[in-house]
């Protein structure tokens, strides 16, 4: 699947599977062939920082037993690496052609003010307990895509995907805030799997 998108001369949609070798490896190609002086990302500020220094001295990332479940089923569509692979290539490009990288997720503290407000103790303990189940679901889509829909699907609560869907639209609006201050310059937006056809949606309609 084709994930990389033209909205117009100077703005190029990038959509990544958090975690896929195989799309880090196809942004690295784009990113070399279009030459964006500003990427978005949707990762939050405080995690560009993060990635920066990841880059400069790389150190042991921390999963829970969630992202280490995603991982395993992940590989059965490709090799997986972490920090994802298409992170990791946004912030090595940035870093080397003096581009500026721009997180367009909540902030931490925005982050969790909208996690309090939507997911209830009785949630974490609902999410943990699914843990075990997940742990023996056997995913058998044909494509990483429709496995990290089927992903999303198995493990997000309501009260989680409401959390989610404040997220897209908190990126939506960024995204809107910040193309007219660039509106000169090529900017490209990185954004996971899981936001891609709303953003593309919205992109289209609005370019």
């Amino acid at each position: 699947m084709n994930m990389m998108h033209r909205i117009n001369d100077n703005l190029y949609l990038f959509g990544g599977i958090k975690g896929l070798v195989r799309d880090g490896d196809e942004l690295k190609k784009e990113l070399l062939d279009k030459r964006p002086q500003v990427v978005l990302i949707t990762i939050s500020p405080e995690q560009v920082d993060g990635m920066k220094n990841f880059i400069e001295d790389p150190f042991e990332v921390d999963m829970s037993d969630y992202e280490i479940l995603y991982g395993i089923n992940l590989a059965n569509y490709g090799e997986v690496m972490t920090p994802s692979p298409v992170y990791i290539e946004v912030t090595r490009y940035c870093m080397e052609n003096n581009a500026e990288m721009i997180g367009i997720d909540m902030e931490e503290g925005d982050y969790q003010n909208t996690y309090s407000k939507y997911v209830k103790t009785t949630d974490l303990l609902r999410h943990s307990l699914r843990k075990k189940k997940i742990s023996r679901f056997k995913f058998n889509q044909e494509t990483p895509e429709e496995f990290v829909e089927a992903w999303n699907s198995a493990v997000d609560l309501k009260s989680f995907k409401k959390v989610n869907a404040e997220r897209e639209k908190y990126m939506i609006n960024r995204i809107d805030s910040l193309l007219p201050e660039y509106g000169n310059k090529t900017v490209m937006c990185v954004v996971d799997y899981d936001y891609y056809n709303s953003i593309l949606n919205h992109l289209d309609e609005d370019h």
